[in-house]
C-alpha cells in the first residue's frame, strides 16, 4: 500500500471543511487536484473516503475510521514539515515573522526592513492564522507581532513582551442613521443594529468576548453582525450608516480622516483597563540567538513607535 502523506493532510482538511475549494486555497491547489489526490488516496487503500454531493463533502464511515488511525500520522508529518522549514530558517539565518492585520502591525511591518537586531538575522514578514498562538508553538513562525483581547491567545508555551495596552472599547457610528446620545449612551441600543467589528485575524479574541458578553450581560445577541478584515473596512461601513462600530481600546486615533464624520464613545473602561494589549510573541523554550534578538528589537521598536 503506497500512501502519500501529503493526501492525508488534505484529506484531513478536506474533512474539517467539506470544501475541495477551501482545501484547495489551504494547500495551494487547484479543485481538480484536490479530488484527483483524494482519488489516488482511495484507490491506494481501496475504500471509498469521502461522500461528496452538491452540499458538500463528508466522510463515509470507512474515512472516519480511515482518518482516526491517521490522525496520529498527520500531526507527526506537520511537526516534522515545521520542524524541517524552521532548521532551513536557521542555516540561513532568517527569522520568520507573523503578522495580524491590525494597525499596529501595519506601523512595525514598514519599520521591519529597516531593523535591525545586532545578530546578522533577516527577518520576513508574513500573515498570521486565526490559531497564530498554536502555529507559533508549532514552529510556523518564529516571532509574532499582533493584538489580543483580555487573556485570548496566551499559554504557557508562550512568552510575550507588552507594547501597548488601551482600556475599554470604542463604539462608533454616524448619527446621520443612527441618533444614540453619547451622552447618556446605552450599549444595548446598540444590539438593535448591525455590529460591525474587525475579525479573528485583525484581533484574537474579541469577537467572541463580544458575544459572550451581550448574551450574559444582557441576554440578548446583536440584531446582526458582519466581521471585517481591518479596523479601517469596518470603519468605512460604519461611516455609510450600514451598522455601528466596535472595536477594541481607544480606535479612533488609529482610523484617522474616517473618525471625522463619526461620533463615538468609550465605554466600559473601568471593567476592562487593560482590555487591548500589542505584543511581540516568541516561543517560551526559544533558544535561538536570532530568534530572541529579533523579537527585542520589534519590542523595542514598537516601544518607540506607540509610546
Amino acid at each position: 500500500m503506497d500512501i502519500d502523506l501529503a493526501s492525508l493532510l488534505v484529506l484531513r482538511h478536506l474533512a474539517e471543511t467539506g470544501s475541495f475549494t477551501e482545501t484547495g486555497k489551504r494547500w495551494n491547489m487547484s479543485q481538480p487536484s484536490v479530488s484527483l489526490m483524494i482519488s489516488k488516496l482511495e484507490s491506494a487503500v481501496g475504500l471509498v473516503l469521502l461522500e461528496r454531493s452538491p452540499g458538500g463533502t463528508r466522510l463515509t464511515s470507512a474515512g472516519v475510521a480511515f482518518l482516526e488511525r491517521g490522525n496520529d500520522v498527520c500531526d507527526s508529518y506537520l511537526a516534522f514539515i515545521d520542524g524541517m522549514h524552521s532548521l532551513g530558517r536557521r542555516m540561513d539565518r532568517q527569522v520568520l515573522v507573523g503578522m495580524d492585520l491590525s494597525w499596529f502591525s501595519g506601523v512595525v511591518k514598514e519599520e521591519l526592513q529597516n531593523l535591525s537586531s545586532g545578530s546578522g538575522a533577516l527577518p520576513l514578514a508574513c500573515e498570521i492564522s486565526e490559531s497564530w498562538a498554536e502555529d507559533l508553538e508549532a514552529q510556523r513562525y518564529d516571532v509574532v507581532v499582533a493584538q489580543r483581547f483580555l487573556r485570548a491567545g496566551l499559554t504557557p508555551g508562550i512568552q510575550e513582551a507588552v507594547v501597548r495596552r488601551e482600556r475599554g472599547i470604542t463604539v462608533a457610528w454616524n448619527q446621520n442613521f443612527y441618533p444614540f446620545d453619547p451622552v447618556n449612551f446605552s450599549f444595548p441600543e446598540v444590539l438593535r443594529t448591525s455590529v460591525l467589528f474587525p475579525g479573528k485575524r485583525v484581533i484574537c479574541g474579541f469577537s467572541s468576548f463580544l458575544l459572550r458578553w451581550c448574551a450574559e450581560a444582557y441576554g440578548i445577541q446583536p440584531a446582526n453582525v458582519i466581521e471585517f478584515a481591518s479596523e479601517k473596512e469596518a470603519a468605512i461601513a460604519a461611516r455609510a450608516g450600514l451598522g455601528v462600530l466596535l472595536a477594541p481600546g481607544d480606535a479612533m486615533p488609529r482610523l484617522a480622516g474616517l473618525a471625522d464624520d463619526m461620533t463615538h464613545v468609550r465605554t466600559f473602561e473601568f471593567l476592562l483597563p487593560e482590555a487591548l494589549t500589542f505584543g511581540i510573541y516568541c516561543r517560551s523554550d526559544e533558544d535561538s540567538r536570532e530568534i530572541l534578538s529579533t523579537a527585542a528589537a520589534i519590542a523595542k521598536l514598537g516601544s518607540r513607535l506607540f509610546t
